[in-house]
C-alpha cells in the first residue's frame, strides 16, 4: 500500500490512506484500558463483585467506542468513490482552411458550401491557415486548438515549414482536440518537373542524373528539353508523370543541367514549376594511395579514375590521400605503420582493404598477439574466420507483421510477401511469428505462432497468415520489443524479420523505434527490414493506387539494427541469409555468385550485378557493420563501417588477378569505385580552398561553406567561422535560375510550395490513426453525428462519504448512552 497516495480497496478510496494504521493502534489501547483495574478494594468479595459488574459494563463500552473510533478515524481518512459521468461537451466545430498557393488547385466553393449546411446545425466558425507560399499547417494547427474541441482541417497536408503535422496532431489529441478531414480531389490539373542525381562528381565519370515529370489530375500534354551546359540531351514531346534519365560525365568545374516543360496544355495550373535547375560540381581526381606488393589488374582502372601513387609499404605521412586501397597485404607487413593508419582513419579520411591469397584468413600474422596487428584488425569492419557452419545449427527467427491500418491498403500484397518469408527460411530454423496493432490506446501483439522448428508450424502459420485482418496504428516499436521478449530465453544467433510499409508522419513513433531497435541491436539481435509497397520515391512518401513504402525510415532502422533493408521481393536473399544448406548448391560447387543484399546504400544503390567469384577469403562482418554484397552462399564479400570520423571497406575476395576477374568487367567495376569514392567521402577535404554551395529553392537560404585559411569576403556576405579553415555565410536568393559566389556555381528553383501537389494520403492516414475521421465534402450529417459523439465527455467525479461516518459514529455513542440510562433506570426500579 502506498500510504502518501490515495489508496483503494474496490470502489472505495481513502485520501489519507495512511491513517488507517491509527485503528488496530486505538483498538490495542482499548483493550488495554479495558483489562486494567483503576479501583481495588480491601475486601476480596467487594472486590468480586464489582469487577463482576464493571466487566459487562467495559465489553459493551469497548465494542461501542471501538466503532466509534473506528469510524471516526475512516472519517479522517476522507472516503471517496470516483465516479465516470458523461456530461455534454462543446458541440461547436472549428473549420481550418488551407489558404496557401498550392491548395488552390481544389475548389474552395466546396468549403464553403459545407460551412453552410452545417452552420444552421451546429456551431461553425470558419479559419484559414497558411497564407501564400507559407503552407504552415502545423502552426495553424497549434495556434487554433483549445482543448475538448472539435476541429475540421481542409488541407492538402502539405506543410513546408513550421511544426510537424504528425507532432501538433499528436498534441492535440492530448488536450482532447479530435481533428478531422475531408478528402478532396483536385478541380484543376498540374504538371512539375524535378532533377535528382548527384551534387558532386568525378572528372569524366558518368553519373545518372533523374528527370522527373509529375503530374496532378488529368493527364496534361508538354515538350520536355534537358539542355547540360547548353547541350540538349532530350527533346521530346510527352504527357502526363514521366521519367528521363541522362547518364554523362563532366570535366573539372561547375556544370549546369536544365529542364523545361513547353507548350504545355491548357490545363496546367502552374506555371512556375515547369523549369529546374541543377548544378553539379565535379572536381580533380582525387589522389588515393594503392598499397600493393604486387602488379594489379585494378590499378589501370583506378588510373582512369583517380590519381593514384602505387607503394609495396605504408609511408610515415598519409594526410595528402583521399582514400588508402590495401591490396592483399599482410597484417605484418603493416604493423609498423599501423599507428599511422589508425590516426588516418580516425580523423576522417578513408580505408579500402582487398583481399587475396595472403589476405585475412590466409594471413597467419593475423592469429599473432603482436598488439598492432591487433589495432589494425580492430579497423577492419569484419573478423577473421567463418562462423557460418556453426550459426547455422542454431538459428533462431521472429518474424513481425505490421498488422496497422496503414498497411491495410496493400493487405494482401502483405501477407503474400510474410508467406514467401516463410518459405525462404531453412525447415530447421526456429522461427516464431507475431503481428502488431492497436485497437484504441491499447497496444496488441498477435501470436501467430512461438518460437519452434519451422518445420511443426508451417502450413498452420500461413493459414493464420492468410485470416489476418488489420486495423489501428503502427505502433512499431512495440513490435519490435515484442519479438525481442520472445527471443530472450533461446540460445543461438537471434534475428528479427521486421515487414512493415514504415508509414507514419509521428516523428516521435519514428525515434522510439529507432531507439528499440538500437536497444534490440545492443543485445545480439539482427534486425532485418523488408519494405511493403510497390511504388517508392527516394524521399519515402510517393503514393500510387494506394500503396506507400517509407524506405528512408525502413532502411535506416536495418541499419540502427545491424541488418540489411529488402525494399522489394526478398525470398531469393532470405533464402541466401537463412534458408537450407543443400538448397544452396543448385549452382556449381566452384563458383559463387555476387548478390547485393542492401541496395539502397551509397555503394550499392542503382548497381547491377553479374559476376561470380572462384575464390574467396572467410571472414565474419562484426556487429555494427553493413554486409553489402554476398555470395549465393552466403559467403559475405563487401563488408563497410564507420571507424572514428573516417570510413573503412572490406572485400573478402581478390583484386581480379585469380578469383575475381568478373569484377572489372564495364558494369561489375562500377562496385570498386563506388566503394572508393563512399570511403574517400568530402572529395575537397583536403583542399586549400574550396567553395561548397548546396542548391536550394525561393524563400529558402543557401548555404555557402568555404575552406579557407583566412576569413573569406563576398559583396553581400558575412562569414562566420564554424571550425578549423572552414566558414560559413548565408544568402536568401530572389530569382531563380543559376548563381554564381566566389566561383562556385548553385541552382536556385521555384518555391517548395509547388514540389508536392493533390492530396497527401500520409496525412489522412494520422488523421485517422490519431482517432480523428477523413470524410467526404457532400457527408455533413455524418460530420454532425462524429462531433456529437465525441463532444459527450466522460467526467471522473469523487464522492466524499466522510460526513456519513461521523453520522454514524454519533449515531452509535448516542445508543450507547440511552441504552445506559436506561440500564441504570433499571436498577434504580
Amino acid at each position: 500500500m502506498n500510504l502518501v497516495q490515495p489508496y483503494c480497496f474496490g470502489e472505495v478510496c481513502f485520501k489519507h490512506s495512511y491513517l488507517l494504521l491509527l485503528i488496530p493502534i486505538v483498538i490495542a489501547i482499548l483493550i488495554f484500558l479495558i483489562k486494567r483495574d483503576f479501583i481495588k478494594f480491601k475486601n476480596k468479595k467487594e472486590q468480586e463483585d464489582y469487577d463482576k459488574e464493571k466487566y459487562g459494563k467495559r465489553k459493551i463500552m469497548m465494542t461501542t467506542r471501538s466503532i466509534i473510533y473506528t469510524l471516526l478515524i475512516l472519517a479522517l481518512a476522507v472516503p471517496f468513490m470516483v465516479e465516470e459521468k458523461l456530461v455534454p461537451g462543446n458541440l461547436s466545430l472549428t473549420i481550418l482552411v488551407d489558404n496557401s498557393t498550392s491548395f488552390s488547385i481544389f475548389d474552395y466553393g466546396v468549403v464553403q458550401g459545407l460551412y453552410n449546411e452545417l452552420k444552421d446545425k451546429i456551431p461553425v466558425e470558419l479559419r484559414y491557415i497558411g497564407r501564400g507560399e507559407d503552407s504552415a499547417i502545423g502552426d495553424g494547427i497549434l495556434q487554433n486548438i483549445q482543448g475538448d474541441d472539435n476541429i475540421l482541417v481542409v488541407s492538402d497536408g502539405y506543410s513546408n515549414r513550421g511544426k510537424l503535422l504528425g507532432d501538433m496532431i499528436s498534441f492535440a489529441s492530448g488536450l482532447n482536440s479530435t481533428i478531422n478531414s475531408i478528402h478532396m480531389d483536385p478541380v484543376t490539373s498540374d504538371v512539375g518537373v524535378m532533377i535528382e542525381g548527384p551534387t558532386q562528381t568525378i572528372i569524366d565519370v558518368v553519373e545518372a542524373f533523374n528527370v522527373e515529370v509529375n503530374n496532378v489530375g488529368k493527364d496534361v500534354s508538354y515538350h520536355i528539353t534537358v539542355t547540360v551546359d547548353d547541350e540538349t540531351v532530350v527533346d521530346e514531346e510527352s504527357r502526363g508523370t514521366n521519367s528521363f534519365t541522362i547518364r554523362k560525365g563532366f570535366p573539372e568545374g561547375y556544370h549546369k543541367i536544365t529542364a523545361r516543360l513547353d507548350n504545355v496544355g491548357s490545363d496546367d495550373h502552374f506555371a512556375v514549376n515547369n523549369e529546374f535547375h541543377k548544378s553539379i560540381k565535379v572536381i580533380q581526381r582525387p589522389l588515393i594511395l594503392f598499397v600493393s606488393e604486387k602488379s594489379s589488374p585494378i590499378e589501370s582502372s583506378l588510373n582512369n579514375i583517380y590519381n593514384v601513387d602505387k607503394v609495396n609499404t605504408l609511408p610515415d605521412k598519409l594526410d595528402k590521400y583521399a582514400a588508402v586501397v590495401i591490396n592483399d597485404v599482410t597484417a605484418q607487413r603493416l604493423s609498423s605503420k599501423v599507428d599511422v593508419l589508425n590516426d588516418y582513419v580516425s580523423n576522417g579520411n578513408g580505408l579500402f582493404v582487398i583481399g587475396g591469397e595472403g589476405s585475412y584468413d590466409r594471413d597467419d600474422s593475423l592469429r599473432s598477439l603482436d598488439s598492432n596487428v591487433n589495432v589494425y584488425q580492430s579497423l577492419l569492419p569484419v573478423k577473421i574466420g567463418s562462423g557460418e557452419e556453426g550459426e547455422k545449427s542454431d538459428v533462431n527467427i521472429m518474424v513481425v507483421i505490421d498488422a496497422s491500418q496503414g498497411t491495410a491498403n496493400h493487405l494482401d500484397v502483405e501477407k503474400a510477401l510474410a508467406i514467401s518469408v516463410l518459405e525462404s527460411l531453412a525447415l530447421e530454423n526456429n522461427v516464431g511469428v507475431i503481428s502488431f496493432y492497436s485497437e484504441g490506446a491499447s497496444r496488441k501483439i498477435g501470436l501467430i505462432s512461438p518460437i519452434l522448428p519451422l518445420r511443426m508450424h508451417i502450413n498452420e502459420t500461413k493459414s493464420k497468415i492468410k485470416r489476418l485482418t488489420f486495423g489501428g496504428q503502427s505502433y512499431f516499436d512495440y513490435g519490435i520489443l515484442s519479438a525481442n521478449t520472445l527471443l530472450k530465453g533461446v540460445s543461438g544467433s537471434k534475428n528479427i524479420i521486421f515487414i512493415s510499409d514504415g508509414s507514419t508522419t509521428y516523428e516521435k513513433l519514428k525515434a522510439d523505434t529507432r531507439n528499440a531497435v538500437m536497444a534490440v541491436a545492443d543485445r545480439g539481435v539482427k534486425v532485418y527490414v523488408v519494405g511493403v509497397g510497390s511504388f517508392v520515391d527516394n524521399k519515402g512518401g510517393v503514393y500510387n493506387g494506394g500503396s506507400k513504402r517509407n524506405d528512408e525510415f525502413l532502411s535506416q532502422l536495418a541499419l540502427f539494427g545491424n541488418g540489411i533493408y529488402f525494399p522489394a521481393d526478398v525470398s531469393n536473399k532470405l533464402k541466401i541469409l537463412f534458408g537450407k544448406q543443400d538448397e544452396k548448391k543448385d549452382e556449381q560447387e566452384f563458383f559463387n555468385r555476387l548478390v547485393i543484399l542492401e541496395s539502397t546504400h551509397f555503394i550499392t544503390f542503382n548497381v547491377s550485378m553479374d559476376a561470380v567469384v572462384s575464390g574467396y577469403n572467410l571472414v565474419v562482418p562484426k556487429a555494427s557493420s553493413r554486409l553489402l554484397v554476398t555470395t549465393n552462399k552466403n559467403i559475405p564479400m563487401l563488408t563497410v563501417w564507420r571507424f572514428g570520423l573516417g570510413r573503412v571497406a572490406s572485400l573478402a575476395t581478390d583484386d581480379g588477378s585469380k578469383w575475381a576477374g568478373e569484377l572489372l568487367s564495364k558494369e561489375n567495376s562500377r562496385l570498386i569505385t563506388k566503394t572508393i569514392n563512399w570511403v574517400i567521402g568530402d572529395m575537397s577535404r583536403n583542399k586549400e580552398f574550396d567553395v561548397s554551395i548546396k542548391d536550394t529553392s525561393l524563400g529558402k537560404d543557401a548555404d555557402i561553406n568555404v575552406v579557407s585559411a583566412e576569413l573569406p569576403e563576398a559583396e553581400g556576405l558575412s562569414f562566420f567561422k564554424r571550425d578549423v579553415n572552414l566558414y560559413s555565410a548565408f544568402t536568401t536568393p530572389e530569382k531563380t535560375g543559376f548563381d554564381e559566389i566566389l566561383g562556385a556555381t548553385f541552382a536556385v528553383n521555384y518555391n517548395d510550395e509547388y514540389k508536392n501537389l493533390g492530396m497527401n494520403r500520409e496525412f489522412l492516414e494520422l488523421i485517422n490513426a490519431s482517432g480523428g475521421s477523413v470524410f467526404e465534402p457532400s457527408n455533413s450529417e455524418e460530420i454532425i453525428s462524429k462531433i456529437k459523439r465525441v463532444s459527450k465527455r466522460v467526467k471522473l467525479q469523487s464522492t466524499n462519504y466522510g460526513w456519513i461516518l461521523i453520522l454514524v459514529a454519533l449515531g452509535v455513542f448516542l445508543i450507547e448512552i440511552f441504552l445506559r440510562r436506561l440500564k441504570e433506570k433499571n436498577q434504580i426500579i
